[in-house]
């Protein structure tokens, strides 16, 4: 009888399990850092500490095409306060698709300086992470640069080697890496005045969550804490403000609960220095698209349904004074903590 009791236990567990029962490599409650310059104020720090945050995957450098289509290093991180000495870092580096045509030089060009950034800045890392919105037309460059990279990492020791999942790469082979990390934002189109919340809605995750459960790689989820201000004239998308002051009422005026109106032209500083600021004119519309600890917990129980395991990791993306102070501290918890 308990030999029947064990084996029966054991078929549940691997019923449960399915195809996906290798499991995430060391889980913890993680953040991505997606800045230029890493520097962490007094509320991050505590954020860090209440939520005992172990792990940041650390945006190091875009790999884009210059102006001869040649794959370049832009937007590199710099160091300005030390990563706390109880978190690992996890580098990341976001490559461009079209620059996948320049696979065998990449790899090496991405590992080399990968490596040279966390010895000039004292940084023990054991991990890469690589980010690519890749497609089906793009999939084996991408996947051979993959194999690439990791059998650089092979001869440098034991590293693990992990890669940013989109919700539509599901239904596709599984990448060549140790693990991925399920990209739950920016699930919608945010160029589409009709669309609705473009950062994360159930509308644009549901059709994919039944590919979990027969998704082989071992995963964990990212959520978003962010939001953005969608500028769009006369249903045409133009640019996303990152200065706009909405509760302004000689500029702007409200005309729905995440809508406004400008109401007077006026210009906005451009980050392009080249640039004399970009030009608000009466009538253009601004949309707000956020997310709130509700909308996390919602999605989380319906994935959860599909992959139980799942949120043995959660990544928060990402750490950033005004967007982790819009979600109260045990609303965190129980994101992190389901």
């Amino acid at each position: 009888m308990k030999n029947l009791l064990f084996c029966v236990f054991c078929l549940s567990l691997f019923s449960c399990t399915g195809h996906y029962d290798k499991v995430l490599p060391d889980p913890a409650p993680s953040v991505y850092f997606w800045r230029t310059v890493f520097r962490l104020d007094p509320a991050e720090m505590k954020f860090l500490r209440i939520h005992g945050v172990k792990k940041m995957y650390v945006r190091f450098f875009d790999v884009e095409p210059d102006g001869r289509q040649q794959p370049m290093p832009v937007g590199t991180i710099r160091f300005v306060t030390p990563v706390p000495k109880d978190i690992k870092v996890i580098p990341v580096v976001y490559v461009e698709h079209t620059c996948l045509q320049h696979v065998a030089d990449l790899a090496e060009k991405i590992v080399k300086r990968v490596s040279t950034m966390a010895e000039t800045n004292n940084l023990s890392i054991n991990e890469l992470q690589i980010d690519c919105d890749w497609t089906i037309s793009t999939q084996k460059e991408y996947f051979d640069l993959l194999r690439k990279i990791r059998t650089m990492l092979a001869e440098k020791g034991t590293y693990l080697l992990s890669t940013t999942i989109r919700l539509h790469q599901l239904s596709a082979e599984k990448p060549p890496v140790d693990y991925g990390v399920l990209m739950c934002y920016n699930t919608g189109n945010l160029r589409d005045y009709q669309a609705g919340n473009s950062i994360l809605s159930e509308k644009d995750v549901r059709p994919y969550l039944s590919q979990l459960r027969k998704y082989s790689l071992p995963l964990c989820v990212a959520y978003p804490v962010f939001d953005w201000k969608l500028l769009f004239e006369r249903g045409q998308f133009r640019a996303i403000l990152r200065e706009a002051d909405l509760s302004d009422p000689t500029l702007y005026r409200r005309k729905a609960s995440h809508l406004y109106q400008v109401v007077r032209t006026h210009s906005l500083a451009s980050p392009d220095p080249e640039s004399f600021g970009l030009m608000l004119r009466v009538g253009d519309e601004v949309k707000v698209d956020e997310v709130t600890a509700s909308d996390i917990l919602h999605i989380q129980s319906l994935i959860e349904e599909e992959r139980p395991e799942i949120h043995r990791q959660v990544v928060i993306y990402s750490l950033n004074s005004p967007d982790i102070n819009k979600i109260k501290p045990y609303e965190m918890d129980q994101i992190y903590h389901r």
